[in-house]
């Protein structure tokens, strides 16, 4: 059990990092003996642990004993760890002195170090882990930042520190057992059949991009001559589209059953047409607009839920109203039969009241924290989360887009270049766990923008070895929420784990119990299956 010493307006963030880091935790009773105690606030004296872990950028009484020589900074700053970096976003300190190495170092100067008293052991860390978690889960990070889970770095070095320091504990890792990660494919459908389009901008940017446009990605070689081919074959056969005597090429639905075969995918439909809302800075933007909506769709969709594909809203206004939100829910509702869970805003509007909004109005999740314009964690984590302005609304963040990563505008990269991006995420989902959530747009596998080979590309990496549970976006919630109501009980010489019966108690993808153990020389860990339906008891 670790004892959490914080100002009472940290106590928030605490908890969400806790439910990242599923591990015993509570905030410190006065008088309670705990192994650990890691403290925001100082040297708490009086609570005797075993390992202080000690976060902050300003002097403490530590630093004075240790004799060290306190730096401070400013940032964003990017610090080192374990062959990596990461950056921290607000105040720090660095250390130099009479001190023994640690694991974090900005430059060329320590970031933490370790002291040893007669009053214990004290692992001292240079900044401000709740600031830190706030500013991610609030602010989010900079495009710069954005391949970094900067959150999860976090937890490791806090597990790090735990495994060095020799201390048992127990973790729920985030994720399923017998599995790397969750992978969730999500389509943002904001086109359906280029036949709705006549004469005007939408048709009129296909055209250009197909046929001029085409000519000159072939000239630079970012477009193979067969698939210039089948531009320049799409551009011909419009006439021959819009008559009904050809299939319509912008059919999102069929493409995407034949992309992504058995593994059942996420649908974000738009619940009106001709609409664009009101933009974050007050302005309407009449492009955002969209020419269909899910009414007009009906028999697609359906044939959508009943081959075990989710259906949920891509709102316009939801992210500003819990009423509007209420209708855009219930417009979905209307041609599936049943009340949607997630919501993804058009153009990812959102703002910080967003998630009352979008709780007030009925959802269950949203999935709109993403980038418009790279990859990446704009939270700084792959798992599913509460934001701080709800109470239980739960965040599945996606960090693949397929716009972000073609778009001349955005990181314009070519197949090979975003194939070496996209492992870099999958490559962390296999180390950190949680979610990778792919956001491929509806006219995406389509003439213009071909983009059909490099999901086909993704989809391999992302399957590689079968450690992969495809889930749709609720299935991948509903299992975060599950582990969130995991329950961690002290007896004598072990941890007992059950869930909170008031919340979801039962899954059909156990989750894993991770024993740390300061066996033998480097420790061992073990992990217990746990799918909740009894208690299970582990030795720490």
């Amino acid at each position: 059990m670790i004892g959490v010493a914080a100002p009472a307006e940290d106590m928030d963030v605490a908890r969400e990092f806790f439910e990242l880091f599923k591990t015993p935790w509570e905030p410190v009773v006065p008088g309670r003996r705990y192994p650990v105690v890691l403290s925001t606030i100082g040297n708490p004296g009086t609570l005797d642990p075993g390992l202080l872990v000690l976060y902050g950028s300003s002097e403490t009484d530590t630093d004075r004993a240790s004799r060290v020589v306190l730096e401070p900074g400013c940032g964003p700053s990017e610090v080192t760890f374990d062959g990596s970096s990461f950056p921290v976003y607000g105040s720090f300190a660095s250390f130099s002195g009479n001190r023994r190495t640690g694991l974090l170092a900005c430059g060329t100067r320590a970031v933490d170090y370790r002291h040893r008293s007669p009053a214990g052991a004290t692992w001292r860390v240079g900044y401000d882990l709740f600031h830190e978690v706030r500013h991610l889960l609030t602010q989010g990070q900079p495009d710069a930042y954005a391949p970094t889970p900067t959150l999860e770095w976090h937890i490791e070095v806090l597990r790090t520190v735990l495994v060095e320091s020799r201390v048992p504990f127990v973790e729920v890792p985030p994720r399923p057992a017998d599995h790397d990660f969750i992978c969730c494919l999500t389509h943002d459908i904001d086109f359906h059949a280029i036949r709705r389009h006549t004469w005007d901008l939408t048709l009129a940017g296909f055209i250009g991009r197909a046929s001029i446009g085409t000519a000159i990605d072939l000239c630079r070689g970012r477009r193979s001559l067969a698939d210039a081919l089948r531009n320049w074959a799409a551009v011909a056969s419009l006439p021959l589209v819009h008559l009904g005597l050809m299939r319509d090429f912008w059919q999102p639905f069929e493409s995407y059953a034949r992309a992504d075969a058995s593994r059942r995918s996420t649908f974000f439909l738009v619940p009106r047409k001709g609409h664009p809302g009101t933009a974050p800075d007050g302005t309407v933007r009449p492009l955002r607009a969209v020419d269909y909506e899910v009414g007009e769709i009906c028999d697609d969709v359906r044939e959508l839920v009943n081959g075990g594909h989710e259906v949920a809203v891509h709102g316009i206004d939801a992210w500003q109203d819990a009423g509007c939100g209420r209708a855009e829910m219930m417009a979905v509702k209307a041609v599936t039969g049943t009340a949607t869970a997630g919501v993804r805003m058009h153009w990812l509007y959102f703002a910080p009241d967003s998630p009352a909004h979008l709780e007030a109005a009925g959802f269950s999740y949203d999935s709109t924290w993403g980038f418009n314009d790279v990859i990446g964690y704009r939270a700084g984590t792959p798992q599913v989360f509460r934001l701080p302005a709800s109470r239980d609304l739960l965040e599945l963040p996606f960090t693949i887009m397929d716009t972000a990563l073609f778009y001349a505008g955005n990181m314009a990269l070519t197949r090979e270049e975003a194939l070496v991006r996209c492992s870099a995420i999958v490559a962390h989902a296999r180390r950190f766990g949680g979610t990778v959530v792919v956001n491929w747009h509806d006219r995406s596998l389509a003439p213009e923008r071909l983009w059909g080979r490099s999901y086909e590309q993704l989809l391999a990496a992302l399957g590689e070895a079968d450690r992969t549970w495809f889930a749709t976006a609720t299935e991948a919630v509903d299992w975060f929420r599950w582990r969130r109501s995991i329950r961690f009980h002290r007896i004598p010489e072990s941890t007992c784990v059950t869930v909170d019966t008031s919340e979801h108690n039962r899954v059909d993808i156990a989750a894993m119990i991770r024993v740390h153990r300061p066996d033998g020389g480097g420790g061992s860990t073990e992990d217990v299956p746990f799918d909740g339906r009894q208690a299970v008891r582990v030795r720490v």
